[in-house]
């Protein structure tokens, strides 16, 4: 009578578990959609192409075409509510990438966006639907 073994492959060495383990824990870390976080001049993005545009930003303020950049701005395009049950509901923001105010007096909202989803889509048109009545200019960049 042959002798009952549940896995056909043997038992691996402490190089492979220790590989198998480390390729997990690598996975873990890894973003959803691949973008790596970068630190520059202090600040962490959350991905290698908002960096550059940062940069990109901080040469053109060096050269006065600039004024200020914020980062990170944050909008409210609902207000938090309680709904006819008497439950709490949250409010709705949109959070941008860059806020920038030109020196010819535009300002500009700045999203760097790589993969559209379609909670960023919706976000977005309402954020154009609210800002509708400004002289806010929304650039999207990839």
């Amino acid at each position: 009578m042959d002798e009952y073994t549940p896995c056909k492959k043997k038992d691996p060495t402490a190089r492979e578990a220790i590989g198998n383990i480390m390729r997990l824990v690598r996975a873990q870390n890894r973003n959803k959609y691949n973008a790596r976080k970068t630190t520059v001049c202090g600040y962490t993005f959350d991905s290698r192409r908002e960096a550059e545009i940062y940069l990109d930003l901080l040469s053109r303020k060096q050269a006065g075409e600039v004024l200020r950049i914020g980062l990170q701005p944050q909008y409210t395009l609902l207000e938090g509510f309680r709904d006819n049950t008497g439950k709490k509901q949250r409010p709705i923001t949109y959070t941008a990438d860059f806020f920038v105010a030109y020196a010819d007096g535009r300002n500009e909202v700045i999203k760097v966006k790589g993969v559209r989803t379609r909670d960023y889509q919706l976000r977005k048109k309402l954020f154009l639907y609210a800002m509708k009545d400004t002289e806010i200019i929304f650039r999207e960049v990839k």
